[in-house]
């Protein structure tokens, strides 16, 4: 089956800022874009103390990045667009000519 890559994601890598406070706040520090093909995993409810919260589970599928790489994700970077974040899982090849990666990632809000 042919791959769609129809998305395009901007993969970005959290870094560490001083506050100004004596303390650190997370950033995102962008490390290219890639072409993906998003699929929903699962969606379930999660039970927070501010009620349930919405968690979704996706799919995606890109080209594969050699892992030496600055442009390949790893587990805590993100892949966004439009509003829309994903928090990457795992990543790994998915074919046996290790043209695609597969990436597990869960949606977020991006503010």
């Amino acid at each position: 089956m042919p791959r769609q890559l129809t998305r395009r994601l901007t993969h970005e890598a959290p870094t560490r800022v001083e506050d100004g406070a004596g303390g650190w706040t997370r950033s995102w520090e962008m490390r290219g874009a890639h072409w993906c093909e998003v699929r929903m995993r699962s969606g379930q409810l999660r039970p927070t103390e501010f009620g349930r919260t919405p968690r979704l589970a996706v799919r995606i599928v890109t080209h594969a990045v050699p892992q030496d790489q600055p442009t390949r994700p790893w587990p805590g970077h993100r892949l966004s667009d439009l509003g829309r974040g994903y928090i990457v899982d795992a990543v790994h090849e998915n074919d046996p000519n290790d043209r695609y990666m597969t990436i597990l990632a869960s949606e977020e809000v991006v503010e």
